[in-house]
């Protein structure tokens, strides 16, 4: 699994953590506890990516699936704040049945490049 897609899971996480708790904990185990494969994750970056490259409208929405592991869920463009884009994602997973919320930002750099961000400046 890339960086990217390690820190993408991370950022996903940490919304339904606090500051201590996200601290002492793994990688692995936020994954673990999340229900989410790095398939999904990957899958979810796809859905989400078509929000923000070309940038679309506060409100578009994407839905997605993984057959392999039966989660599935929708991206929502939220806020675009300057040059950088909220994303909703609503989960479901085998683990978690119902569904989680989870909240990130992409923001685009000077080189054009967009990269998770905890959100604008």
């Amino acid at each position: 699994m890339n960086t990217k897609i390690l820190l993408s899971v991370a950022l996903l996480a940490l919304p339904l953590m606090g500051a201590g708790e996200a601290q002492s904990r793994s990688l692995g185990k936020i994954l673990s506890d999340s229900g989410l494969s790095p398939d999904d994750i990957e899958v979810m970056e796809i859905a989400a990516r078509q929000l923000f490259e070309p940038l679309g409208r506060t409100g578009d929405a994407r839905r997605w699936s993984n057959s392999k592991s039966r989660s599935n869920g929708a991206v929502t463009l939220g806020r675009i704040d300057g040059n950088c884009a909220e994303l909703v994602h609503r989960v479901s997973t085998v683990k978690r049945r119902d569904p989680a919320t989870y909240r990130t930002w992409r923001c685009r750099t000077a080189d054009g490049e967009w990269r998770v961000s905890p959100g604008p400046e």
